[in-house]
């Protein structure tokens, strides 16, 4: 059986995740039960903003850069990324324009409801975070950053309930609509 309102499967008369009570006895239907995103589904929502932000970034890093130097404008480029995240993650609907193309959304890992805005902060924040070290720790500090990125980037696949280690620090899940 699975919470109708967490999406964990358990067994008994309440959600061991979230304490949702359950009705033993009624038949589990799975097509009311949030199906958590595929890896291909999560990589296609991420090409698809990035391919969104490439443009936007690309402006905000030169003109910031030319007047500020380059790594003002590379951090204020990393903060472009930042707002648009966290601005459309935190709305009720918890879609960008990526996970609303592939039709997914990202929730609360606990409850199932709406992200809040620091939980969209932290999730953002992970992966900016090595992108930092990248920006302002020796050439080096790349390949750390790669096989960090790399981890999170692949956890889903290992993961029962398809998180990323982002996803996990932030306490999110992402869920097909």
């Amino acid at each position: 059986m699975y919470c109708p309102h967490c999406g964990t499967q358990v067994e008994g008369p309440f959600c061991t995740i979230c304490g949702t009570p359950l009705n033993v006895n009624a038949p589990s239907d799975r097509g009311l039960i949030p199906q958590y995103s595929g890896w291909w589904r999560r990589v296609g929502a991420t090409l698809i903003d990035e391919l969104i932000l490439v443009l936007p970034t690309i402006l905000v890093s030169a003109v910031v850069a030319a007047i500020a130097g380059t790594l003002a404008g590379e951090l204020l480029g990393l903060a472009v990324g930042g707002v648009y995240t966290v601005t459309l993650l935190s709305r009720p609907a918890g879609q960008t324009i990526g996970n609303q193309a592939v039709s997914t959304y990202v929730r609360d890992a606990v409850t199932g409801l709406p992200i809040s805005t620091t939980q969209a902060l932290k999730r953002w924040g992970f992966v900016a975070a090595y992108g930092l070290i990248g920006l302002l720790v020796s050439p080096n500090s790349l390949t750390i950053v790669g096989a960090i990125g790399l981890v999170d980037f692949l956890y889903p696949l290992f993961n029962a309930r398809k998180q990323t280690l982002h996803d996990l620090f932030a306490g999110t899940v992402v869920y097909l609509k």
